[in-house]
């Protein structure tokens, strides 16, 4: 007697095995048999077919009309065969479709002239034997590995009882459609098991994700990628839609599976699609910045919408290159004080809308009246957005009036993002983070569970991400993609070229943002200007510079603000002083207090260019000979005391001494990037800047 053993919750013998739902024991020769039988079986009923039908119709009047009808039928089940094989191999396509011709052809011929003439008779035995062979070989084929299979994989992962229904094929993607066992096996069990799953089809981390039918949970799908087409990112292939409207998505990559990465910012009442503002989040490094200079190129490429951009801490850096193609608000006072005019603004844009006959902005608003569709892109939003009631009321009204905000930000968490701002955010853009918590923050359990896991990869790959929105196969939101690789230079000439087509502010918008149309309209100078708007003559007020006055301007950075013309807001206004309280004293009451005046930090005057960097390259070699290495930026001297420059301007310097090979990033901690000085010998240490900065 077998030997009895436990194997998925049931009592099975080790003697037996199961053969067409029947238990069979081993070594029996029906067991071995019976498996190739179905075939042979088949050709005999084919025969006794062509006998039945010659005996009943061979001498029948209605012959011709009865073998045109086989004919048709036989075409017919023929191209049933090969479509219902379009999930197969395409040798099993063409094996089961050719089959089931030659049966056909073979039927309509013994029915005319009888199955017993030499031809036909030959024919069935010899043709029909190689073809009932031809799958007996197949099939030993199939069985001849003990690891083939979708069964004993699953067996292998303690999933013996899910079976597989359907399976699609695509480049670089197969799609199984699964049966679940009801009450047995749930959607959650199969997703635990990706990795094991990856592992028994000896593909890499990820290859394998799993999702529920949202209408039936004893049933999923899983999909494999068997080659990891995200390791190396593709270029940028231009813009995707030059001259279209910004209702078309925007392309800034593409998934593993060869498909364009796809961003909806306005709606579209056709398709019931809203409106929707974006975050996006990820660690230092993992790609936010160059997926928003490919998401700015792509709208900077439409005819119908205008883009404002607020960088409080990168400056020109990130942003330099949009110079005169794009509203640029640099400084984290400015940014700010645009911030506190964005409620005026979306005020308007819904009057006038409503005025117009349209409860949200669509491409008819734009072709009709030349009110353009507006795009605030925060980057570091947290600084910038500090007043959590202002930002709520921003993003709870935007959305209707035409104005749609993206927020970039390292991490979403309670304290950088409140939840009432989390919860207007229709999509997601997620990088790589350094914990699979801190992506909980914005993407959905959902998509966690389907096997979203951007904490793999971190910083190491840059542009990797998952994306969350509306108008995008929720299929699709657990699939990794990866941003295309552009250069400015690059980016900038395909902006150059729409230069024509693109909008200018609508004249409402202007006046109440206090933006000229066009920012190739700036003022390059500091000087008080009006603000002009061409209705009302009670709207010209004085404007004045307003940056951050912790990040001092060189004469060669003047003009790269859209904010240096910002209008007063009524709490800015001067509050006049108190009458004096001590009159003894000798103090003259009208005498202004004196500022952060970088002429008082240094009586010589602020250092030049070329001055500050011959300080940091010093500070650096002084913690080099104090064997402080490696270091980072907290470790150098307060550059606004020491240099009369802002903490961005360092940063950027010390990337750039990276990136010529003076200094080499060896990490990062918590807050900061950590660098170590070159070897002598392995360094360039003549810095071009330095000898041509002024």
């Amino acid at each position: 007697m077998g030997r009895r053993t436990r194997r998925g919750g049931e009592l099975a013998d080790s003697a037996t095995h199961t053969e067409f739902g029947y238990r069979v024991p081993n070594g029996h020769w029906r067991s071995r048999l019976a498996p190739y039988a179905a075939e042979w079986a088949g050709m005999l009923g084919v025969g006794l077919a062509g006998l039945a039908t010659h005996l009943w119709l061979g001498r029948s009047a209605t012959l011709p009309w009865t073998t045109s009808g086989l004919a048709l039928l036989g075409a017919a089940l023929t191209a049933l065969t090969w479509r219902a094989a379009s999930a197969r191999s395409g040798i099993t396509r063409v094996h089961a479709t050719l089959t089931t011709a030659i049966a056909c052809v073979w039927l309509i011929a013994a029915t005319i002239t009888g199955p017993f003439t030499p031809i036909l008779l030959q024919s069935w035995v010899f043709l029909g034997a190689a073809l009932s062979l031809s799958w007996n070989i197949r099939r030993a084929l199939r069985n001849s590995g003990e690891d083939e299979g979708a069964g004993s994989l699953f067996d292998k992962v303690r999933l013996a009882k899910v079976q597989v229904k359907a399976i699609d094929t695509a480049p670089n993607k197969v799609t199984a459609r699964l049966q679940l066992p009801p009450g047995e096996t749930t959607v959650e069990d199969v997703q635990k098991a990706t990795d094991r799953l990856a592992g028994g089809l000896r593909l890499h981390k990820g290859a394998v994700r799993v999702t529920g039918d949202p209408d039936d949970l004893s049933q999923a799908q899983m999909t494999i990628t068997p080659v990891d087409m995200l390791r190396h990112p593709q270029p940028w292939p231009g813009p995707s839609a030059p001259g279209g409207s910004i209702a078309a998505p925007i392309v800034t990559g593409l998934y593993e599976d060869a498909e364009p990465v796809e961003v909806f910012l306005p709606g579209d009442k056709a398709t019931h699609r809203n409106t929707t503002h974006l975050g996006v989040m990820g660690m230092n490094g993992s790609g936010k910045t160059a997926f928003g200079k490919l998401s700015w190129t792509e709208i900077l490429t439409r005819r119908d919408v205008c883009l404002i951009v607020l960088d409080p801490s990168k400056g020109e850096q990130s942003v330099g290159f949009l110079s005169g193609k794009a509203h640029l608000v640099i400084g984290e006072k400015a940014c700010r004080a645009f911030a506190k005019r964005l409620p005026a603004a979306i005020t308007e844009h819904a009057s006038q809308l409503g005025r117009w006959g349209f409860d949200q902005w669509t491409p008819e608003v734009f072709d009709q009246h030349q009110l353009p569709f507006v795009v605030v892109w925060i980057e570091e939003a947290p600084r910038v957005l500090e007043d959590a009631a202002l930002l709520t009321r921003i993003i709870q009204e935007a959305r209707s009036a035409g104005i749609d905000l993206v927020l970039s930000l390292q991490k979403a968490t309670y304290r950088q993002m409140p939840t009432d701002i989390r919860s207007q955010l229709g999509a997601v853009a997620c990088f790589g983070v350094k914990e699979l918590e801190d992506a909980a923050y914005l993407l959905s359990e959902d998509t966690i569970d389907a096997g979203a896991r951007p904490d793999r990869w971190q910083n190491r790959r840059p542009g990797a991400l998952y994306l969350e929105g509306p108008g995008i196969d929720e299929d699709r939101f657990a699939i990794p993609a990866r941003t295309f690789t552009g250069q400015d230079e690059q980016l900038r000439a395909d902006i150059t070229a729409c230069d024509d087509l693109r909008a200018a502010l609508h004249p409402i918008t202007a006046a109440a943002l206090g933006l000229p149309a066009r920012p190739d309209a700036l003022p390059t100078t500091s000087t008080n200007i009006s603000a002009n708007t061409d209705t009302d003559a009670e709207a010209q007020e004085t404007v004045m510079v307003i940056t951050d006055a912790r990040s001092p301007r060189t004469a060669d950075q003047t003009g790269l603000s859209d904010l240096d013309t910002l209008p007063l807001d009524e709490d800015d206004d001067p509050v006049e002083l108190p009458t004096d309280p001590e009159p003894e004293l000798d103090v003259d009451p009208d005498a202004e207090l004196p500022g952060d005046d970088p002429e008082l930090l240094f009586p010589n005057g602020r250092p030049t260019r070329r001055q500050a960097l011959a300080m940091v390259r010093s500070a650096i070699d002084e913690l080099a000979a104090a064997g402080r290495t490696p270091f980072t930026i907290r470790d150098l001297p307060n550059p606004e005391t020491t240099l009369g420059r802002a903490r961005p301007w360092l940063s950027g310097e010390l990337s750039r001494l990276a990136g010529i090979g003076v200094l080499e990033i060896v990490g990062e901690d918590e807050k900061a990037t950590v660098y170590r000085l070159r070897a002598p010998g392995t360094r360039a240490d003549t810095d071009p800047r330095e000898r041509d900065a002024a």
